[in-house]
Formats: structure tokens, sequence, C-alpha cells
């Protein structure tokens, strides 16, 4: 079949994005031809400074959009319309999405002569059979709802309106921790799902949560398309250290010198929801300051890891604590084998701990936006399922450097145990191109 692919999150710095958008595009790409990609670039909360007013015509965008250096104007007033409304710019007269699909599609079509970015979001220009969306964290139903679940129902709705074959794979259902569970979100999801060809999940607790709101829906169970990559964690070929794998950020004179993947150390890295947390950076920096040094006890090189944007705060960290930084513009099949390689990983990143688990690197959870830390846990059959808070106190800290400690202790028992079922995973995430059908 000929697929257009949603949700494509390669062109973002997160470890996470990167791979498994990549690893679920090689298992389409199996049996089909990926025709068109919806990048998720503008799918997220950047909307690729997005120049919108329900008041304006198509005549009016178009206008707009043949003005000489518009792309530089149009920047400038989208600067300005974030400016006046603040936090309240989404979900406004100034965004083409909302709950009405349909006249978010009317409003998407309006605008694009002026935003001219978003042309990959006209589905109309593709000659394809089927709408295969990479659900991975974007289906979370908050209040206010996440802008990238909205959109990425609207292509769902467009879809099937056109009489394509709808899947939705490779995904998470949850709940915000923070907020409260949003009903108008889930009834949209619920009549669209229903109509999928199949709703793919990717561990225990989005099954459930699928049973509960979507019972009409095709559900399948099928663990993340990242544990496909176990191939390529486990093929032989060792990072020793950082000279020639670091990315622009990396390649300082240390990268040369002092990273060494041949001794034994410990990844650290931060959770999806700090943000959401706390904006009390230096609280956090703080924080993870002290966790820093306590594991710096258990006498391991440390190895703070940026596997996000929202992760920047560990330079500081990195900085204030004499530490090695692994940056989020590292070669992403290296960064996966340096947390394949470390004797524990501590934190709330679902992603880049799968990434760990393939070469049976241990975890130490911290909580995150969602139940996946957690959810992730139970898939790799972890005997003690524990998350800690994303800000842990200095009690909890120092279970966690004991944990850690433990974890390490367990030498090549734990480590064959969690490579052995992410290799089991691994063949099951294989079978989500038989899905595709």
């Amino acid at each position: 079949m000929k697929v257009v692919y949603v949700g494509d999150n390669r062109n973002r710095g997160n470890f996470g994005c990167r791979a498994t958008s990549t690893a679920l595009s090689q298992l389409i790409s199996k049996k089909n031809e990926i025709v068109g990609v919806v990048s998720g670039k503008y799918t997220n909360f950047d909307n690729g400074e997005l120049f919108f007013h329900k008041i304006y015509t198509k005549k009016f965008y178009e206008k707009l959009g043949r003005i000489k250096n518009w792309d530089s104007l149009k920047t400038g007033f989208y600067l300005f319309a974030r400016m006046i409304k603040r936090h309240k710019y989404f979900f406004s007269n100034f965004d083409f999405i909302g709950y009405d699909l349909d006249k978010s599609i009317d409003n998407l079509l309006r605008c694009l002569p002026a935003n001219p970015n978003l042309k990959e979001f006209d589905l109309t220009q593709y000659d394809f059979d089927a709408l295969v969306v990479n659900g991975e964290g974007s289906f979370i139903f908050a209040t206010p709802p996440w802008r990238e679940c909205l959109v990425e129902m609207m292509l769902m709705h467009w879809a099937l309106k056109m009489g394509k074959k709808v899947y939705y794979l490779n995904g998470m259902l949850s709940d915000d921790p923070y907020t409260a569970t949003n009903m108008k979100t889930i009834e949209i999801a619920k009549e669209l799902f229903a109509k999928c060809e199949v709703v793919q999940i990717r561990e225990y607790e989005s099954l459930d949560y699928a049973k509960k709101y979507f019972p009409n829906s095709h559900i399948e169970l099928r663990p993340d398309a990242l544990f496909t990559w176990y191939k390529y964690i486990n093929d032989g070929f060792n990072i020793n250290n950082g000279r020639y794998f670091m990315g622009p950020s990396g390649a300082t004179d240390s990268t040369f010198n002092s990273y060494d993947f041949t001794k034994e150390y410990i990844c650290v890295a931060g959770s999806s929801s700090l943000s959401l947390e706390t904006k009390d950076k230096d609280k956090i920096v703080m924080t993870y300051c002290n966790l820093v040094n306590k594991l710096k006890t258990l006498k391991k090189e440390i190895y703070v890891v940026e596997v996000c944007e929202g992760d920047y705060f560990l330079r500081e960290v990195a900085e204030k604590t004499n530490t090695k930084l692994i940056p989020i513009d590292t070669p992403i099949i290296a960064a996966g084998k340096i947390l394949a390689n470390a004797r524990a990983f501590v934190s709330g990143r679902y992603h880049p701990a799968i990434l760990a688990s393939l070469g049976g690197t241990p975890c130490v959870f911290m909580a995150s936006n969602s139940h996946k830390t957690k959810s992730l846990q139970e898939l790799l059959k972890y005997e003690n399922v524990v998350e800690y808070p994303v800000l842990p106190s200095d009690e909890e800290i120092m279970s966690i450097v004991q944990d850690t400690s433990i974890v390490i202790q367990g030498g090549d028992e734990t480590r064959d145990k969690i490579r052995n079922r992410a290799k089991e995973l691994c063949d099951n995430a294989q079978t989500i191109s038989e899905l595709i059908k």
C-alpha cells in the first residue's frame, strides 16, 4: 500500500523521537511505500510560526503569501500574536486547530497560502491508500488538550472522510497526572478509533485504558517499535570513547581526552514531566546536582545525558558537578550504545530506557508525564516496580543511590535477564508490520 506517515519525529532533537520514529518507519516500509510524511515539527507545540486568524479569507492569505519577504514578516506577526495572547495562544482565534475537526480542516486549507511550511498537512496532495499515525506519546488526554493529539486526530478524520484506511500504531493512551481527564478529547478519539483498521498500543496500562474508553475499537498490544533496534545495539560494534561519535556541541577537548566507555559508568537523564512539576530551574538544577554528587559515591564515572530539549538544564548540572555530558546531538545509534553499555541508567525517560534495556542496562526510574515509566518496568518484568518523584528529596535520592548500587551488583545475571526480555519484545514488535494490510 501507499502510506502517508504522520508523526515522524526525526526532526526533533529528542532521542526517543528520533529513534522510535525511525524504527516504526522501517517496519511500515517492509511491505508498503511511504509516499508522504507529516513531521512532528508542526504537529507538536511548535506549529511552524503559524499566521492565522479566523476572520481572514483565503484570498487574503493568498495575497499575504505573495508578499516579498513574507516569511520574515510572518515570524514577526506570529511572535506578536504569541506575546499578546501569552499562554492562551493555542486553541484561540489565532490557531487553526480545535475540537471541531471539519472546521479545523477548512481553517488549515484556507490559511495554507500564507503558511507553506504546513503544506505537508494537506492530504489532498498525496496518492495514498492508508494513513499511519505514530501514536508514540501524543495521546495523553490532558486538560486543556494536547495540540499534537488534536492535529493528529484531524488528519485521521480527514483520511477517513477520503475513504482511506487509518492505522494508529506504536501508541500510548494515558491520563495526565497533573490535570483532569479530558473526556471531550476521549469522545472524539472514541469515534475515530472505532473506524481505524487497528489501534496498536505498546504496553499493558495503555491496553487497560483502551479497553475502558475505546471498547469498540480493534485493539492490539505490541511492544514499542524501538525494541526492533535490538539488532543495532547488539551488532558487536563497541563505542569505546567519544572521539568519533559526538555531535557538534560535544566536540570539546575533554571528548577526545577523557570520555572512556570501557570503564564502568552510570548514565543520568531527566524526566518528561520536569517542566510540569515546576518552572523553578534553580530547584531542578540543585536537585540534579545533589543526585549526581550522591551517585558519585558509588565510585563509577557519571555521564549526564541530554536526551531531550527539556534536559538542557543538565548542561549546567554537568558544569557545576564537574561531570561529563552526552549532548542531544549525539548520533542516535551511538547514544543508544552508550546507554546500553552503562552499568545503570537513572532517568524518567521512556525511549532512552528502552535503548538502555536493549543492552541489558538496568534502570532506576523517576516518574514521567504519564504512566509510561511504570508500565515499561512491567513490560520488562522488573521484580520491583518503583517510580521515584521527578524531583526527589534528599531521602529519596539516597534510596535512588541504594537501588542503583543494588542493580549494579546484580551484574551479568541482571543484565542478561533484561537483555533476553528485550529480545523477546523485539521479536514481538517485529509483527507490527503485519498489522498493516
